[in-house]
């Protein structure tokens, strides 16, 4: 083993302990093995519930907050999925992510967005609303600078990078563009993938 690797094994164990002890309590769920690297934030966080294996790397902000007379908002990532660098996942309402979902660096998830209905009032000092629940299937890969904004993505599907996905993708779906468009799916009679 090369310092290197040793360096980052070293690395790995003090963060899973650290989540394991230190985060754990501040959680309303978190399974075994589960790591959190160098968080930026997590808000609000007795919503989050984190599944086993789950790895969330470096700098990455996840929030939770309730919105007047709405339930608790709820924040689930499933078991042995892998969350990018820098991600930012904020939740009002519900955003769920899969089992063996993997995101890349800079990653945007939200079910909600900041009012503009009053022109006179910055935008800052309006409500924030839900648009409606995330909700992305498992094994599906979200490429590098994805926003994934209110919206359901089926499972085993990839989103290209810099896409931004408003609206539901049914499962086995290539996506790219802004705003995101289904570019290929796979047809399960030719067992291929087909342009769309």
């Amino acid at each position: 083993m090369n310092l290197s690797s040793f360096f980052n094994r070293l690395s790995r164990i003090y963060w899973l302990g650290k989540t394991q002890i230190l985060y754990r309590p501040l959680l309303g769920g978190l399974g075994k093995r589960s790591i959190i690297f160098k968080p930026i934030a997590l808000k609000n966080s007795r919503n989050i519930h984190i599944g086993r294996g789950v790895s969330i790397h470096s700098h990455s902000w996840l929030l939770t907050m309730s919105l007047p007379g709405s339930q608790p908002p709820k924040l689930v990532i499933g078991d042995g999925t892998e969350i990018g660098n820098f991600n930012h996942i904020t939740c009002v309402n519900q955003v769920e992510i899969g089992p063996k979902v993997l995101t890349a660096d800079g990653v945007h998830i939200s079910d909600n967005s900041h009012g503009y209905e009053d022109p006179f009032v910055p935008i800052m000092d309006q409500p924030v609303t839900s648009k409606g629940p995330v909700k992305i299937g498992a094994g599906s890969w979200i490429g590098e600078n994805v926003s994934v904004l209110s919206c359901c993505i089926g499972r085993n599907c990839v989103i290209g990078a810099n896409a931004v996905v408003t609206k539901d993708i049914p499962d086995f779906c290539v996506v790219a563009g802004v705003p995101g468009r289904i570019i290929r799916q796979f047809d399960s009679k030719s067992s291929t993938w087909k342009r769309v």
